[in-house]
């Protein structure tokens, strides 16, 4: 017997476990972590676009709204952060990129952050309960399938 089952998960965590997911996504896609603050002349003739990860609020324990994340890959920055309401943005520019590419580079990253943070949640879940994972395979469309042996 087996059974499938699609998460749709809401995202409230504290920042150390939305960095380590935010790290794992973007790092997987080829990202390399800048640094937390970029020089202002550069992002003057830079697109911009930001975006907010749905359903997502990061309980400040150890973090303020200006603490980001900036990894950086072909002349695109992405930065995640805090918003004023407590949510996680990922805020993508570049130079030379239309705002609908960065719009798609953003909601790429947000995509992988989320699934970052669920797969890391559901797998501290199945150990914590004594639940072996028996298979873990990524496939085409980036979608991670998980056997467990109840």
């Amino acid at each position: 017997m087996s059974a499938v089952i699609v998460l749709t998960p809401i995202v409230v965590s504290s920042w150390p476990v939305i960095s380590a997911a935010v790290m794992g996504a973007v790092t997987g896609m080829g990202f390399a972590v800048q640094g937390s603050t970029l020089h202002e002349e550069k992002q003057s003739s830079r697109e911009k676009v930001e975006t907010e990860i749905a359903n997502s609020e990061i309980v400040a324990d150890s973090m303020t709204p200006t603490e980001k994340i900036v990894v950086q890959k072909a002349g695109v920055t992405i930065e995640v952060g805090q918003d004023d309401r407590g949510r996680c943005t990922v805020c993508v520019s570049g130079q030379g990129q239309s705002k609908k590419q960065l719009k798609q580079i953003g909601e790429e990253v947000s995509g992988r952050i989320i699934q970052q943070f669920a797969y890391h949640k559901l797998v501290t879940e199945l150990k914590h309960r004594n639940y072996n994972v028996v298979d873990e395979e990524v496939l085409a469309d980036q979608s991670v399938r998980l056997r467990v042996r109840l």
